[in-house]
Formats: C-alpha cells, sequence, structure tokens
C-alpha cells in the first residue's frame, strides 16, 4: 500500500485560546500521512484543510485535528489511514508546539 504525503504545508489561519490568537492570523504548518483505496489529489486535501480552518477559527489545535479528521474521512471516504499534525510555528521562539492525530479505518 502507498501512502501519499504532505509535509510542511504553512498557512495563517486563526487558532489559539488567548485573545491575540483569537485577533491575528499565525502560521501553522500541517503534515500529513494517508492511505486509501482509490486516488485522492493531494493538492485537494491540501486545499479543503486550509478551508476547514479557515471556517472554523479553532480554539485548540486538539479541536481542530479531531474536526478536519472527521471532515476528510467524510469527504474522502475511501481513506484506510490518516495521519495528521498541526504545528504552532510562531508562538514561541525557540520550539514548535502542536498535537498530531492518528486514525485507521
Amino acid at each position: 500500500m502507498i501512502t501519499t504525503l504532505i509535509k510542511d504545508y504553512e498557512f495563517e489561519t486563526i487558532i489559539g485560546l488567548l485573545e491575540f490568537e483569537r485577533i491575528r492570523s499565525q502560521k501553522v504548518r500541517i503534515n500529513v500521512e494517508f492511505q486509501s483505496s482509490d486516488f485522492i489529489d493531494y493538492v485537494e486535501v491540501i486545499n479543503f484543510i486550509e478551508s476547514i480552518y479557515n471556517e472554523h477559527k479553532f480554539k485548540t489545535v486538539e479541536n481542530s485535528l479531531e474536526v478536519c479528521s472527521k471532515s476528510l474521512k467524510d469527504k474522502f471516504g475511501s481513506l484506510t489511514l490518516l495521519k495528521m499534525e498541526i504545528l504552532k510555528i510562531e508562538i514561541l521562539d525557540n520550539a514548535l508546539v502542536g498535537a498530531r492525530f492518528e486514525s485507521k479505518y
């Protein structure tokens, strides 16, 4: 089985609990691995993920992964494996922080 990779995709979104995070977009980095029984266009996956983040303006990275992974499985029903990671790359000067989700279907 082939695993499709999306590595180090960066975009800006509203995400976080702190007041300044609710007002100003910050840069995040997304890494995704997936397997599917059918062809899935990775560009379509990238655009779909970014649209979810822009629509929801999440308060936590954990909640963002829960919603995004469910939405990805709903849209791309042939997914058999999904691993997704989101990193906030501007919140700390000396570290990347974030969360990871993994599911087999």
